[in-house]
């Protein structure tokens, strides 16, 4: 029997879809693997994809119910292993002994619409394009971030007060891609905000669809074409970002050497630069959904992060004040438990392995879930409940296991970009709530729909109230 008592509520777009033709020789056919793990295959080819596209929590809850933690299911004749607890996170992510690819297991959903991004390379290549990466993510560059993002925030989130049926989820889209473009592209995208960012939209949208071929007004082919007109967007910048001498990512990127003086294609550059842009703006803006809508319902909260922002003094927040910011940096972290924007994780077996007394295939897709373990009530106390104090020092519930909570992943292929995020969030909490109480109409529960990227299903209508 399942020694978790609690509802197991998970999702996320890294054990689906693909093209079955294309994949079902290379994945599929795992004998002795599928007789070792307990599951079941649903509908004959389709499995089990249309009930995680209408409600992946209620198909997870069902499957754990039935097989506990370790089972497998069927996505377009694509068989997924499902390892949901801290040690299968451990054993996937650190991947210790080489088992597993994050190529392989990505490329099933975003081989055409996100080609090469740091999350779909492995091994050495992967090593050489991270620490090519890593100098724009580095002390000095986020202090210079956080100095260029207070002022587009204040005066963004001044505007937001104006506004009446205020929808949160798009202002906040809104607010992060201009940010992402500042930051990252040292420049303001004016009348290509809206063409860039449904191009975004388009492509995320894209990576959860089942045909996976451009007819004509498809999801896919808007995919197709929001990929192509980004690239067209950046490769046409390329050359003088090379030869500026400005400070922005992109300029970075594009400068980036080795000690041997290897630096990134145009190819390198376009296709990291459009992965970096859509995890900058729609991971924050999920985050920074679910964490409004935690602190709407937990006013007491919003409480302790203004004593903060008055303790720390002044109208803007400065890099050095981060870590003393410290109620926003506990709330940020109980959101991403409850709400983590990638609810599930993949990765493809390269060679026969074990977990405890599983046996794994070659050829297996293995997928972990945050969702899923951090809601363990072994781990976690009353995991269902808001709580950020599980993570103060007092507790340190997260502590019980080093893969117990896993928001950025773990391993080789943990968020380069997660400080950044933090930072981030931590920038318009301190204005939303030096200006605004916020709240939710009484009884308002948000519709949370957890994949791709975790979002509020309806924009996330949030009153704010002018402080006096």
């Amino acid at each position: 029997m399942p020694c978790r008592q609690a509802v197991l509520k998970c999702g996320g777009f890294g054990s689906i879809i693909g093209p079955a033709a294309i994949h079902f020789a290379r994945i599929c056919v795992m004998t002795s693997a599928v007789r070792a793990i307990p599951g079941e295959s649903g509908w004959p080819i389709i499995g089990h994809s249309l009930r995680y596209i209408k409600n992946c929590n209620q198909l997870y809850d069902e499957m754990y119910a039935k097989y506990g933690a370790v089972y497998y299911n069927d996505f377009l004749m694509i068989r997924n292993i499902h390892l949901f607890s801290p040690a299968g996170n451990e054993f996937v992510l650190l991947d210790r002994e080489g088992n597993f690819s994050s190529r392989l297991a990505w490329n099933i959903p975003l081989e055409k619409l996100f080609p090469n991004g740091l999350m779909l390379r492995d091994g050495e290549d992967h090593k050489f394009h991270r620490r090519l990466m890593a100098a724009p993510f580095k002390r000095a560059a986020l202090a210079a971030y956080v100095d260029a993002m207070n002022p587009d925030i204040d005066s963004v989130t001044t505007i937001w007060g104006r506004r009446a049926d205020f929808l949160f989820y798009p202002a906040i889209k809104q607010l992060t891609l201009g940010l992402a473009a500042k930051i990252f592209l040292g420049e303001t995208l004016a009348s290509d905000a809206d063409t860039v960012n449904q191009a975004f939209v388009d492509l995320v949208a894209a990576s959860l669809v089942l045909v996976r071929y451009p007819l004509p007004g498809t999801p896919y082919q808007r995919g197709l074409r929001g990929r192509r007109l980004l690239e067209t967007y950046f490769r046409a910048r390329i050359p003088g970002k090379r030869q500026s001498p400005d400070s922005d990512m992109f300029a970075e990127i594009c400068r980036a050497q080795t000690e041997s003086g290897e630096s990134f294609s145009a190819e390198d550059i376009v296709d990291h630069m459009i992965f970096l842009m859509m995890a900058a703006h729609d991971t924050t803006t999920s985050s920074l959904s679910s964490v409004c809508y935690a602190l709407a319902q937990n006013p007491e909260w919003q409480a302790r992060i203004r004593a903060d922002i008055d303790r720390l003094g002044g109208d803007r927040l400065h890099y050095d004040d981060m870590d003393e910011f410290t109620a926003a940096g506990l709330v940020l972290k109980e959101a991403l438990r409850l709400y983590p924007p990638l609810p599930t994780i993949p990765r493809a077996a390269v060679r026969d392995c074990h977990f405890d007394d599983y046996r794994i295939e070659k050829g297996s897709i293995v997928t972990v879930s945050p969702y899923f373990t951090h809601r363990l009530p072994e781990i976690w106390t009353r995991p269902d409940e808001f709580d950020p104090e599980r993570f103060g020092k007092a507790r340190a519930e997260h502590n019980r296991h080093r893969f117990a909570w896993i928001p950025f992943g773990g391993g080789a292929h943990k968020c380069l970009g997660l400080n950044f995020a933090e930072l981030q969030v931590k920038l318009v909490l301190f204005y939303l709530l030096r200006k605004y109480e916020l709240a939710v109409v009484p009884g308002y529960k948000m519709p949370y729909r957890p994949s791709p990227i975790g979002r509020p299903g309806d924009g996330l209508p949030l009153i704010l109230k002018p402080l006096s």
